[in-house]
């Protein structure tokens, strides 16, 4: 049976403020299979691997909205 897939990739990429090769690369190293599309649905174990990667990116970008 296939994990159930919850979030659509394209709101991740928006929230950690990645592109999408790079969060498909780090999917696929980590042993995922993902589609190379913006819509594509992740697992929440998909994403729990792109935010504990990615993390550093998402307070870089709430950094840079307080400054403006």
């Amino acid at each position: 049976m296939s994990e159930k897939r919850v979030i659509r990739l394209n709101k991740v990429l928006g929230e950690l403020n990645i592109s999408l090769d790079r969060a498909v690369d780090h999917l696929k190293t980590s042993g995922f299979t993902v589609d190379l599309s913006p819509n594509s649905k992740i697992s929440d174990e998909e994403y729990a691997a792109l935010n504990k990667q990615f993390s550093a990116d998402k307070g870089k970008k709430e950094a840079s909205i307080g400054v403006s």
